[in-house]
């Protein structure tokens, strides 16, 4: 007799990982065919194929959605699956929740899979606390799969049978972060009227200045239609809690059961004035109706945001590869058709068979938690998962989203010092805030929540490409220790081994890249690189060379007379100029401290970078806005 046991055991779960093999999806996002509501845990994005069990389970838990409510039940109506290949059968189950096991089969259905996306009713509706989704479906490497998004994977399971007995191990538990693309179609029980506030973002530039719309969807669980909505946006800033606080009525009722959108197409939504000045901002975003009194769950109408509504330009934009020797060319390649001088490329081999790799570089593929190559990253929250046949289209999507970025940081220098009488050499940086106020503390502090990394890279030319592979890391996620807020700075000191490496091979084929970076894979804020030079090696007596100041006017402007530029304590170096899209306009090779732009700079009005590179090494980067 077949028994089911939810696997806890460390010796069970390694004498079944084989039971289940993962290849890489296309990472396309998954459409929702209608506003029914959807329960689930992934997050709609196709990221992986599994295959090699014949059963596959979600567990769903409503309360997630509403902490602390007693009694509360979710009605199901249909289940909502997404399979890769159509042409196949499948099977289903709703099984009640016994400890954590799925128990008694309450309803089941099956269905012939002819399309991806696939609703299959019930056919009559179960309320339940805590419900199981058993989903019978033979896979196999052929093309039977079952598909699941980059997550947690606690509450997704398969099944294996080891003799006579059949275990359920969660995705989590078997290495596997990600949850199965399975859902369930219905609405919460509740005993009062229910607004949920799904979702909140800003729509547009985040620069001082700037006009934005606010964008949210809304979901009403109730029975009744309501037509009295309002939404309340209350700004706040380092020093100044709600110095904004805008009222928004809802012109459109939102009807019983029903999911509505506003973006930035909603005409009558207000447009939002950001500050004048860099600063960080958060956001409340509360909805109330006439409703409001019994509302269930008022956590529930809840939105906080923080944003950063910054105006110096990211002087670098960091594209990670995480992939094997034998792909390096075709995506190089493909990439060098969208990327410039604005980018700086790093090449990681975290596969130790190829010749290119190190365990350093496996390091940061798993400090960002994959477990599969290759993978695509820019600027640490950007990416593209697999190689596919339309990669060229969305690296191009994915450089366009990152390329108006800007940073709290308004310029950094780097300096490395050869140590006497050792091999070694010291490596100090320091990034500079001369503008932006920062949140303190913990919470919305951005310095608290992120690590600093410093990579030496080396320098390596294929067949058309040419590109930078990680040679190792100088610092890795080191922890900062202050604020760094408007008019501070901080500094780092390092030192390396170059033993092994002639200075000729440091200078013409090395280089030092440096980024700061929010925990747990997130957000790159700043990203920059120094090359080795002759000039950069100073004795140990001499002082570091002081932090460079650039001085541009007048800005705006119109260029009729010339823009000027002076530049103090910057050694003798280039001026480059780009357009927004990072298109280089020009280049003066021989800067010597002022020098004057003519009006042919600059083709039409907009917003232009100018950017600074001298022998030290050190590049920093201006904006100026031209009126023509």
């Amino acid at each position: 007799m077949k028994r089911t046991f939810l696997l806890i055991s460390l010796l069970l779960l390694v004498a079944m990982l084989p039971a289940i093999q993962c290849l890489m999806a296309d990472g396309s996002r998954i459409p929702a065919d209608s506003r029914d509501y959807h329960f689930r845990y992934h997050n709609s994005t196709n990221d992986y194929y599994f295959f090699g069990a014949n059963k596959w389970a979600v567990s769903f838990d409503f309360s997630t959605a509403y902490p602390g409510l007693s009694a509360l039940e979710f009605e199901i109506s249909a289940a909502r699956l997404w399979f890769p290949n159509p042409g196949d059968e499948v099977q289903i189950e709703l099984c009640t929740d016994v400890d954590g096991q799925p128990g008694e089969v309450v309803r089941s259905a099956s269905a012939f899979i002819n399309q991806s996306l696939m609703d299959i009713s019930f056919g009559e509706s179960y309320s339940a606390s805590k419900i199981w989704l058993m989903v019978s479906y033979t896979t196999d490497i052929g093309h039977r799969w079952v598909s699941a998004s980059q997550s947690g994977g606690s509450n997704s399971y398969f099944m294996n049978e080891v003799g006579d007995i059949q275990m359920l191990s969660s995705f989590a538990t078997a290495g596997f972060e990600c949850e199965l693309l399975f859902g369930l179609l219905g609405d919460f029980q509740l005993a009062e009227p229910d607004l949920q506030l799904c979702s909140f973002d800003l729509s547009g530039e985040l620069l001082p200045g700037n006009r934005v719309k606010p964008a949210f969807s809304i979901y009403n669980h109730g029975t009744e239609s309501v037509t009295s909505a309002n939404l309340e946006l209350v700004f706040s800033r380092p020093g100044e809690t709600a110095y904004q606080t805008l009222d928004i009525p809802l012109e459109e009722a939102i009807p019983a059961y029903s999911l509505v959108e506003y973006g930035v197409e909603t005409s009558w939504l207000p447009e939002i004035e950001l500050p004048d000045t860099p600063t960080q901002i958060s956001l409340i975003a509360s909805l109330s109706s006439e409703y409001t009194e019994n509302d269930t769950l008022q956590i529930n109408n809840l939105i906080t945001r923080s944003y950063g509504v910054f105006a110096d330009e990211m002087p670098v934009i960091l594209i990670e590869n995480f992939l094997r020797q034998d792909e390096t060319g075709v995506i190089c390649t493909l990439q060098d058709a969208v990327i410039n001088e604005h980018h700086q490329r790093i090449n990681y081999y975290p596969i130790l068979s190829d010749s290119l790799s190190n365990l350093q570089a496996q390091r940061r593929f798993n400090w960002y938690q994959f477990n599969s190559v290759p993978r695509t990253v820019a600027l640490g929250d950007k990416r593209i998962t697999g190689f596919r046949e339309d990669y060229s289209e969305l690296f191009s999507t994915l450089i366009s989203d990152v390329q108006s970025r800007r940073t709290f940081v308004s310029s950094s220098s780097c300096s490395t010092v050869p140590v006497e009488g050792s091999e070694s050499i010291q490596v100090e940086i320091q990034l500079s805030n001369a503008q932006t106020d920062l949140y303190s503390g913990s919470g919305q502090g951005i310095m608290s929540g992120s690590r600093f990394f410093v990579a030496l890279v080396k320098k390596f030319l294929g067949d058309g490409y040419e590109s930078y592979a990680l040679d190792r890391f100088i610092s890795f996620a080191d922890t900062i220790g202050i604020t760094m807020n408007a008019g501070s700075s901080f500094s780092k000191i390092y030192s390396f081994s170059s033993s092994g490496i002639t200075n000729g091979e440091l200078v013409d084929n090395y280089r030092l890249i440096y980024w700061l970076q929010g925990v747990g894979g997130g957000r790159i804020h700043y990203a920059n690189f120094c090359d080795f030079r002759p000039e950069t090696y100073v004795s140990n007596s001499d002082p570091l060379p002081p932090v460079p100041s650039i001085r541009i006017w007048p800005n705006p402007a119109s260029p009729s007379f010339g823009i000027n530029i002076e530049a103090k304590d910057l050694v003798n170096g280039s001026i480059s100029v780009f357009n927004i899209r990072g298109q280089k306009l020009c280049q003066l090779d021989d800067f010597k401290g002022q020098h004057t732009l003519p009006e042919t700079t600059f083709p039409a009005s907009g917003i232009y970078i100018i950017r600074f590179s001298d022998t030290m090494g050190r590049s920093i980067s201006k904006r100026i806005s031209i009126i023509k």
